[in-house]
């Protein structure tokens, strides 16, 4: 996960400033925009990801989704 303050306006909806690039396709995301995961491996670990809604969607990018049929 990637924070940042300058990557302009969020790159889905143009309205708002970006706070955070997604984890699939680098695009800045503003606060609205973002959808977080959380991946789960080992004993206990997990880990938060961030996406725009394509990668989140898209189970290549993001396995968990659970769109898988």
């Amino acid at each position: 996960m990637i924070i940042t303050d300058n990557a302009g306006a969020c790159q889905i909806c143009h309205k708002k400033q970006a706070v955070i690039l997604c984890d699939g396709c680098d695009v800045g995301l503003c606060e609205d925009c973002r959808k977080f995961d959380l991946w789960g491996y080992g004993c206990g670990h997990v880990d938060t990801r961030v996406f725009c809604p394509a990668c989140f969607d898209d189970i290549a990018i993001n396995p968990y989704s659970g769109k898988i049929d």
